[in-house]
């Protein structure tokens, strides 16, 4: 399977400031990635948060940069895409909701009927009322088998062609899935850099 794309998940409030109007600059994001992933990303999609699963919109990337303080971001250790160009779409994403990031192929999501006019206002309005800062946060300390079940089905769903990871690297992914990175993204990095 090609994965790539990032789905990454906006606020509303987010989606209305950076979203719904390209940015001048043309970058978006800062998210902390290996060289290895975001040699393999081509494009990103947007999944607005409190919207029962709808993407909102999609990018072409030209490329990846560390983001830079004249750009308005903070951390000059993580990345932010560069786009070429960008296109509203309005699909139902057929995934678990998107709380960081999520990987999957283009053609998959290309593929998905758009939703019907009536829908798209009704989901936008749904996300419009919620405050989802907080909505969708699965800080999970000390619960080790449900966290370790998740991450087993994710991984026997997408990559059971693949080699488990050792013990001591398992202990890392649970680790990082407890405190609150999303299960998939954290298992797919994994298995994008280690393939």
């Amino acid at each position: 399977m090609n994965l790539d794309s990032l789905i990454f998940s906006v606020t509303y409030e987010n989606y209305q400031k950076n979203i719904l109007k390209d940015k001048e600059n043309k970058t978006l994001g800062q998210w902390q990635l290996s060289d290895k992933i975001v040699e393999k990303l081509k494009y990103a999609y947007v999944y607005l948060k409190d919207s029962s699963g709808m993407i909102v919109k999609k990018y072409t990337i030209e490329k990846f940069e560390k983001s830079s303080l004249s750009k308005g971001y903070d951390n000059s250790e993580k990345y932010c895409f560069i786009f070429k160009d960008s296109k509203d779409l309005f699909f139902q994403y057929p995934h678990d909701p998107v709380q960081a990031r999520h990987y999957r192929s283009s053609v998959e999501l290309d593929q998905l009927p758009n939703l019907m006019d009536s829908e798209i206002q009704s989901r936008l309005n749904q996300s419009k009322l919620k405050k989802s800062d907080v909505s969708f946060t699965k800080k999970t300390t000390g619960v080790f088998e449900p966290v370790k079940e998740q991450l087993v089905k994710i991984r026997n769903e997408k990559f059971s062609d693949k080699k488990m990871p050792s013990a001591e690297i398992a202990r890392k992914i649970i680790t990082r899935v407890e405190e609150g990175e999303d299960a998939d993204a954290v298992l797919t990095e994994y298995y994008l850099e280690n393939t």
